[in-house]
């Protein structure tokens, strides 16, 4: 099975800062977060 990628350029300004949260071998920095936020809610919820 083949996979179609693709390739975009964009010509912009005054774009960002930002964070990119999903990399080229399926780690998903937003995904790793609420699981590290789920798993330690309570402690969290304590120390606020």
């Amino acid at each position: 099975m083949h996979s179609t990628e693709c390739f975009w350029v964009y010509e912009v300004e005054e774009f960002g800062p930002l964070t990119i949260t999903i990399d080229t071998h399926g780690g998903n920095l937003t995904e790793e977060s609420k699981k590290n936020i789920e798993a330690n809610k309570e402690k969290i919820l304590q120390e606020l």
